[in-house]
């Protein structure tokens, strides 16, 4: 069941970028779905990593991460600053791995964990 979904999502993607990419057709879209699609990334991200910073746990309720949370801050503070994509990406990831190499953010700041 999962081999078919993900090669039903493979052909949908497929499909998508062929028809606005190709130049065998001539689709166009319109105002208002150019202005809708143009939130699509910030809601693909955003889909992407909330359930890893924020994750639920039965019994446990809502739980978070340190090391994850201050590291989407540091992304999104250079975000804000309208840094270059691969830059912001980059310092992000880099940011989190330091982290986690000097023991995470508990290990650092004794206190906050």
């Amino acid at each position: 069941m999962s081999w078919l979904m993900i090669g039903l999502l493979a052909l949908i993607t497929f499909f998508n970028r062929f028809a606005f990419f190709s130049r065998l057709t001539r689709y166009q879209p319109g105002a208002e779905m150019g202005a809708f699609l143009s939130f699509s990334a910030q809601s693909v991200l955003t889909a992407i990593w909330l359930p890893i910073v924020f994750s639920y746990e039965p019994g446990k309720g809502l739980t978070w991460d340190p090391d994850y949370l201050a590291a989407t801050l540091l992304v999104t503070a250079l975000t804000l600053l309208r840094l270059p994509t691969l830059l912001v990406v980059v310092v992000g990831m880099g940011g989190f791995f330091l982290l986690r190499w000097q023991g995470g953010l508990a290990a650092l700041l004794p206190w906050f964990g």
